[in-house]
């Protein structure tokens, strides 16, 4: 299975700390999970990426939604 999803929308994140973390923790795991997960779902995975971000603080600071 390919992936479907873009996470390039991380890099032009100015995240530090923990978000920061979790952001590349993200993009590794999309590959990992794309390519050996049949049930991925790349839209709940955006989704719940930006919700941890969110949590974070990390998309507050951008004015991302």
């Amino acid at each position: 299975m390919s992936s479907d999803i873009d996470l390039s929308w991380l890099d032009e994140l100015e995240l530090s700390g923990p978000a920061a973390n979790f952001a590349r923790f993200c993009k590794e795991e999309l590959q990992r999970r794309s390519n050996s997960d049949i049930d991925f779902d790349p839209e709940i995975y955006t989704e719940a990426v930006r919700l941890v971000l969110r949590k974070l603080g990390g998309l507050e600071l951008e004015g991302m939604q």
